[in-house]
């Protein structure tokens, strides 16, 4: 089974995911990748395509992989971020057609063109994957009926967290991953002023739309309860920060809904979640028993959230656990093993 794996970046969750696949799946499966090929741990083919946000620059990158593919000739193409090119609507996937051919999509984005263009795209693949099974059901509402779920794995190297954990004397809050607008940061950094109980709070990752000037004006009121680590963290950095934290805190505006690492790897520790109630996120944390849910986008919501959260101490139920199983490395691994094995 030759399987080539192609994405447009390296950072972050994608180098984690390519690692994931390329260790455990197949030796003769290699990675297509338009950048540079650090820390990659497999064969890689790089290409110097341009970047893809340009209609011409896209139709370079769908010759460069049309290229490796006729000297390379895998079973099977599995574009791993099928997001970044959903503006182009299956634009080129036909040059394909020798090959299967499986897209992974880790959200669901609003509007009728993003339908339309789903639909064209896995018209052309095999299979879509997505990581919640509430978007794999909403694509199928689309009409697509070559979908599949699998869950968003914990890929830090640790154990699962199945007893309670240890609560910190002033509980931790963590505020995971860069800090993009969709995330809403800003929302959080405003319900904490309203917040009574004591606190910390742990921001953690790369600085994006909300710079180290915004948030240093929006805590001016609690600045001593807060760190600020505003850069890229390595695995081993994420797997502190989570483990020293007890509250996971997603303030997540209405237009992020699918897969969300920190909320995985919260879960796989044990840790209590507080998210948003739309979409995808929201249905997982109240079925599955992980934490507590605000009204999506309302300051005064997570406030009060937040309240209730620090005031006592969350434990995981038998439902809780049976989660916590399914974000194993190893159940995500065979999942797609068992999607790869049904195509070929």
């Amino acid at each position: 089974m030759k399987i080539m794996y192609v994405d447009i970046s390296t950072e972050g969750h994608h180098l984690i995911y390519l690692n994931s696949l390329l260790q455990n799946v197949s030796s003769e499966s290699f990675a297509a990748l338009p950048v540079s090929a650090q820390n990659i741990q497999g064969r890689v083919r790089t290409f110097p395509s341009p970047a893809i946000r340009t209609v011409s620059g896209y139709k370079a990158w769908i010759r460069d992989l049309k290229k490796i593919v006729s000297e390379e000739k895998p079973d099977l193409i599995h574009f791993l971020d099928g997001d970044s090119i959903m503006r182009y609507f299956g634009l080129g996937l036909s040059n394909f057609k020798a090959c299967k051919i499986v897209i992974t999509f880790h959200h669901l984005f609003s509007g009728k063109l993003r339908e339309i263009s789903m639909r064209n795209m896995l018209r052309q693949a095999n299979a879509g994957v997505f990581h919640t099974d509430i978007i794999k059901q909403r694509v199928r509402s689309f009409g697509c009926k070559n979908v599949w779920c699998i869950p968003y794995p914990c890929f830090l190297d640790v154990d699962m967290c199945q007893g309670s954990c240890k609560r910190h004397e002033v509980p931790v809050l963590l505020a995971l991953g860069g800090t993009r607008h969709d995330k809403g940061l800003d929302i959080l950094l405003e319900a904490l002023k309203s917040v009574k109980e004591p606190f910390r709070l742990v921001i953690a990752g790369k600085e994006e739309q909300f710079n180290r000037d915004y948030i240093e004006r929006k805590i001016q009121s609690y600045e001593s309860s807060v760190e600020l680590q505003l850069r890229f963290l390595s695995e081993q950095e994420v797997l502190s920060y989570m483990r020293n934290s007890d509250i996971i805190v997603l303030p997540y505006r209405k237009e992020f809904d699918g897969a969300s690492g920190p909320m995985c790897e919260g879960i796989y520790l044990g840790k209590a979640i507080i998210g948003p109630d739309h979409g995808s996120l929201g249905k997982l944390i109240r079925q599955c028993h992980v934490g507590y849910t605000f009204e999506s986008e309302s300051v005064s919501s997570l406030a009060e959230c937040l309240n209730q959260a620090l005031a006592e101490t969350f434990v995981y139920d038998v439902t809780a656990k049976e989660e916590q199983k399914k974000l194993k490395p190893e159940a995500f691994i065979e999942k797609y093993l068992e999607l790869y094995d049904t195509l070929l």
